[in-house]
């Protein structure tokens, strides 16, 4: 059986949550299927998944992209369903969808008006006749379509060993790190409560950022000079998805003042990467985490600034955390996913 996955995200959002979701599908595809990666260029992306056949059609409109390409590359390919990261399906689309829904809805490009919001409905109308799949250590997504709970999983290449630190990139030695939404207003959480904590531990940990918009880069430069962070704060350009399990791996800790990502998430591959984790207390993220975070009542920024240096100071607090997150990713079966998966593919055909 073949199955065409959507490589939207691999071309312009390829450090953010779909992008490392859709290489955890490539990396963990079931025998017996045949995958094929449809992307919006005509060239290929380098040293990226070796052996994955590919389809092309050059597009830069993501809902042209989803409601017309997606259905008709997936037919030309023979394909039995598609599989997307996005949460969006074609609503007169043929083809069976298979949904893993991913990241917080900053994708770029982006429109805006009345064609953004009419590509909205189609692709949110797409969904009721698509299946979406969730973790089965999470509570259902409130989607429309047909929910279906499969095991739990982080990409394979942040259980891999540690890889050093591409060179290129200049990181610290140590540092935070922020793997997040690109939206205005988490950002400005987020660099509120390193005001808190900045002064106490940024010269040896400052904050590295990763996977912003070009958009909300801009934001943040603006910011940093408002907040006195001018030495405290490093923005990643574009990274290479090959690089990512690498930046987390060399880390110090993860900080999310954010929401939760269903598929992808910064918060599950923090602890694939055996790191401390700060984060907001919500009812989902509790279920991912347990004990394996250092939580914080949701909007407490100062709160949430102290455990940033909790985690990187208190060896105990430190240790602890790193060997509940290192329990708790080694629970998640890769084998059990794949099985999953070829369950819902087959029941498609």
């Amino acid at each position: 059986m073949r199955i065409l996955y959507d490589g939207w995200p691999l071309i312009y959002h390829p450090d953010g949550a779909a992008a490392i979701q859709l290489s955890t599908l490539l990396s963990l595809t079931p025998e017996g299927i045949e995958p094929v990666l449809a992307l919006p260029v005509e060239s290929s992306p380098e040293g990226f998944l070796q052996g994955v056949e590919l389809a092309h059609a050059a597009s830069e409109d993501l809902n042209h992209w989803q409601q017309r390409m997606l259905p008709e590359l997936a037919q030309a390919q023979g394909a039995g369903a598609i599989h997307s990261a996005l949460a969006a399906a074609s609503l007169f689309g043929r083809v069976p969808t298979v949904i893993s829904p991913s990241g917080y809805g900053d994708l770029e490009p982006a429109l805006s008006g009345l064609r953004a919001r009419l590509g909205q409905a189609q692709g949110r109308g797409g969904l009721a006749t698509a299946t979406v799949l969730y973790p089965s250590d999470l509570e259902a997504p409130k989607f429309p379509g047909q929910l279906r709970a499969i095991a739990p999983v982080a990409n394979p290449a942040f259980t891999a060993g540690a890889q050093p630190a591409p060179a290129e990139l200049e990181l610290p030695d140590s540092y935070l790190l922020y793997h997040g939404p690109s939206h205005p207003g988490t950002l400005m959480q987020l660099l509120e409560s390193w005001t808190w904590a900045a002064a106490s531990i940024g010269d040896l940990y400052p904050l590295v950022m990763l996977g912003l918009s070009e958009a909300a880069k801009r934001f943040v430069e603006e910011r940093i000079p408002e907040f006195h962070l001018e030495n405290f704060v490093h923005l990643l350009p574009r990274v290479h998805p090959a690089h990512i399990a690498a930046i987390y791996q060399n880390s110090s800790a993860l900080t999310h003042p954010a929401p939760l990502s269903f598929w992808g998430s910064a918060l599950r591959h923090g602890l694939a990467s055996d790191l401390p984790v700060v984060a907001f207390a919500d009812a989902q993220i509790e279920r991912l985490v347990g004990p394996a975070a250092y939580l914080v009542d949701k909007g407490d920024l100062r709160a949430l600034g102290a455990a940033m240096i909790t985690v990187v100071v208190d060896d105990k607090v430190r240790a602890d955390l790193i060997s509940a997150a290192h329990k708790r990713h080694t629970q998640w079966d890769a084998a059990q996913f794949k099985s999953d998966l070829w369950e819902i593919y087959s029941g498609l055909a």
